[in-house]
C-alpha cells in the first residue's frame, strides 16, 4: 500500500540512493535507518529515494517505521534538503541522476555531498595547498609506460590503484628489486616479472582501458610487525568540519590495504593517541573540508585514510567522500546524531 508523507514533519530529508535494477532499493541501509530513528525523536522524517523515484511534483519512496521495522512506500512532496548517498560511481554518470541534481537546485533544495572523488583530481588540488601539499604522496596519472617507469626508477616502490575505486578494491604494490625485477604485491598474492617491460605487458590493456595512478609508497610504521593507518571520520560542525572520531585499522595476513574486508581489523585508537597528533587530526581535517567545500560543494560528512610512515611523518592516502559505516559503535552514533543535528540547523537558516 502507498501512502501519503505529509511536509509538516520538521527536518523532512531526503536520503538518496540507487536501486538494484528497477526494484529494492540498496546503499547503506543500517545509516538510512539510524537517520530515521534520530530523526523522529525530534519531529523529523525521512525517505529513502533513487533518482528514478522522482515525479512530476513529488517522490514515490520508502519510509522506514522503526517501531516495527518495516518500510512502507510513500508518495511525498520534495523533501527540505536532499543528502547524496548513491553508493555506485557509476549511477552518479546517469541522466536521470543529473536531472536530479539539477531539480533540486532549480527548487533551492540543499544538496548534501555533491559526489564521488577521483584520487587524482584530489591530488592535483591539494598538492598545491600550502598547508596540505606535504601530507600528499607524489602520483601519476597511468598513461605512459616511460613515464610509469621512470616514476617506479625514481621511487622504487609504487602504490597502483584505480582513480574511482574504494574499500581498497583493485589496488596492488610494485616494488624495482636490484636486479630490474618487478614485485606484484596485492592482497592475495606476489608475482614477479623478469622486467618492467612484462609487467606493463600484463597491465597495459587495463591502464589504457580504466584510469589507474601511481603513488609513491611510503614506508609504513608497523605494529606488532604489521602495518596500520587512521581511518577519520568528519562532520561540518558550526562553521567547519570536525572530527566525529578516529579508527585504527591494521592490516591481517597482507599488508596492502589495511580494510576489514580485506584481512585488517580493528586496533583502539586509545592505544596511538597522543594530544599533538589529535590536534594534528584536528586541523587536517578543517583544511581538507574547507578546501573540499571550495572545490566541489558541501560536503555533510568525508573520511580521511591516514597513515603513519617509518620515520613518523603523517601522509594521506586518500580522502573518501561517502563514509561507509564505522565499526565502532560510539563512533556512528555521535555520526548520525552530528548529521541530524546538521539537517536541522541548514534548514532553519534557509
Amino acid at each position: 500500500m502507498t501512502s501519503l508523507i505529509l511536509r509538516n514533519m520538521n527536518p523532512f530529508i531526503g536520503i538518496l540512493t540507487s536501486k538494484k535494477g528497477d526494484k529494492n532499493l540498496v546503499g547503506n541501509i543500517p545509516l538510512f535507518r539510524s537517520i530515521q530513528q534520530e530523526l523522529l525523536k525530534t519531529g523529523g522524517t525521512s525517505i529513502v529515494f533513487s533518482p528514478d523515484d522522482i515525479l512530476r511534483n513529488g517522490i514515490k519512496a520508502a519510509k522506514y517505521d522503526p517501531s516495527n521495522n518495516t518500510w512502507e512506500t510513500v508518495v511525498a512532496p520534495f523533501p527540505n534538503l536532499v543528502y547524496n548517498r548513491v553508493p555506485f560511481r557509476k549511477h552518479e554518470d546517469t541522466a536521470t541522476f543529473k536531472e536530479a541534481v539539477t531539480l533540486f537546485k532549480k527548487q533551492s533544495i540543499p544538496f548534501f555531498n555533491p559526489g564521488f572523488l577521483n584520487k587524482y583530481d584530489c591530488y592535483l588540488q591539494f598538492k598545491e595547498h600550502i598547508d596540505l601539499k606535504q601530507y600528499f604522496l607524489p602520483t601519476i596519472k597511468i598513461e605512459d609506460k616511460t613515464e610509469l617507469e621512470e616514476f617506479l626508477l625514481a621511487h622504487r616502490s609504487l602504490y597502483i590503484k584505480q582513480a574511482n575505486s574504494s574499500m581498497g578494491r583493485g589496488i596492488h604494490i610494485i616494488k624495482l628489486q636490484r636486479d630490474g625485477k618487478v614485485l606484484l604485491i596485492n592482497n592475495r598474492q606476489q608475482t614477479i616479472y623478469p622486467d618492467f617491460h612484462n609487467y606493463w605487458g600484463k597491465w597495459s590493456n587495463k591502464f589504457l582501458n580504466i584510469l589507474y595512478i601511481a603513488q609513491q609508497a611510503a614506508s609504513p610504521q608497523l605494529y606488532q610487525g604489521k602495518r596500520y593507518d587512521f581511518r577519520i571520520l568528519a562532520v561540518f560542525q558550526g562553521e567547519k568540519h570536525v572530527p566525529v572520531g578516529v579508527g585504527v585499522r591494521q592490516s591481517g595476513h597482507q599488508q596492502v590495504t589495511t580494510h576489514i574486508p580485506n584481512g585488517g581489523k580493528l586496533l583502539p585508537y586509545s592505544q596511538f593517541q597522543t594530544q599533538d597528533q589529535d590536534l594534528l587530526i584536528k586541523k587536517i581535517v578543517e583544511l581538507c573540508g574547507k578546501e573540499l567545500n571550495r572545490k566541489y560543494g558541501f560536503f555533510a560528512e568525508f573520511s580521511i585514510d591516514l597513515g603513519l610512515t617509518s620515520d613518523g611523518r603523517f601522509v594521506i592516502y586518500e580522502i573518501n567522500s561517502k563514509p561507509m559505516s564505522f565499526d565502532e559503535k560510539t563512533i556512528e552514533e555521535k555520526r548520525v546524531k552530528m548529521l541530524c543535528e546538521l539537517f536541522r540547523s541548514t534548514i532553519e537558516k534557509k
